[in-house]
């Protein structure tokens, strides 16, 4: 049972990288560099797609009580959004892509300390050695240290905080609640400060946003599918496929071709993101069976 939900969880979570690869690259199309209303359009279009699901409910199923849980996922989202169109549009994919694989170690930490999730030594040494492969894929000695890498940083540090304040709300809430509250609050928080940064878009752009905007509510509902199935830390070495799917779609539609260093490092991750996920599962079904077993001895 276990295994089967783990599975579900990082197909969900495999097609969520897909659809956010696709979505960055097509930011490198926009004509305007202005990140706050880029962010604004996409949420204004994502609601759009977002509201045949919502009045499809009933009111019952959409009020919450847990209002300030949803406003504090909204205001690490919209941080992480601002963060992650702007390292994706002033870095190329490949590279943007490389610096977002620090968000599965922060994950997990985070998971740990808010979720009390157990992690054990060999699995940390898994993770580790999994980022080691990100920096061979980056090549330190190259390193340009410049503001697109630090905001990476802090998007990969805003996103980790909405994963695992969306696992909290996943108990109570649905799907379609969530994506809800998160789309009303971000574009809420997101149109303050737009109002001191706003540009009018071109028709190409708002074009352009529009497909974004769809695009984004597909990505919301992988992601959130995928933490019903399963727990951030098995979730969360899954992220790194997005570099498998970044290196087709740099190639063909951005002319980037993969280095040397490039493939070492994603096979490294693969082997690790296997062998982690096997000794995860492991765990869960070894914790599952201990509690069951003591379950027994308790009616017994």
């Amino acid at each position: 049972m276990v295994l089967r939900k783990n599975l579900k969880g990082i197909l969900w979570i495999l097609m969520w990288a897909l659809v956010f690869t696709i979505i960055m690259s097509l930011t490198k199309f926009l004509e305007t560099k202005n990140t706050v209303i880029t962010v604004f359009t996409r949420l204004i279009f994502g609601s759009v797609f977002l509201t045949p699901f919502v009045l499809s409910q009933k009111w019952q199923d959409i009020k919450t009580r847990r209002l300030p849980l949803h406003a504090l996922r909204a205001f690490f989202a919209c941080s992480a959004m601002l963060c992650t169109y702007y390292a994706y549009q002033n870095l190329p994919l490949a590279f943007a892509t490389s610096i977002g694989f620090t968000a599965p170690l922060i994950t997990t930490v985070l998971a740990i300390i808010v979720l009390k999730e157990i992690v054990t030594w060999d699995q940390w040494l898994i993770l580790i050695l999994g980022y080691l492969g990100v920096l061979v894929i980056v090549h330190p000695s190259n390193f340009p240290f410049e503001i697109g890498v630090v905001v990476a940083i802090f998007a990969n540090i805003f996103a980790s905080s909405a994963i695992i304040t969306a696992k909290r709300l996943t108990a109570t809430e649905s799907t379609v609640q969530i994506m809800f509250y998160l789309n009303i609050l971000s574009l809420t928080f997101i149109s303050l400060v737009a109002l001191f940064f706003w540009t009018t878009p071109s028709l190409q752009d708002v074009m352009l946003l529009m497909g974004l905007g769809a695009l984004a509510t597909l990505s919301h509902f992988c992601s959130l599918q995928a933490l019903k199935n399963s727990t951030p830390s098995v979730l969360a070495p899954f992220e790194y496929s997005r570099f498998v799917f970044a290196i087709p779609i740099g190639i063909l539609f951005l002319d980037e071709w993969p280095s040397l260093q490039t493939i070492i490092g994603s096979l490294i991750i693969v082997v690790c993101n296997l062998v982690l996920t096997i000794k995860q599962t492991r765990l869960k079904e070894r914790q599952t069976g201990q509690e069951n077993a003591k379950n027994l001895k308790q009616v017994a």
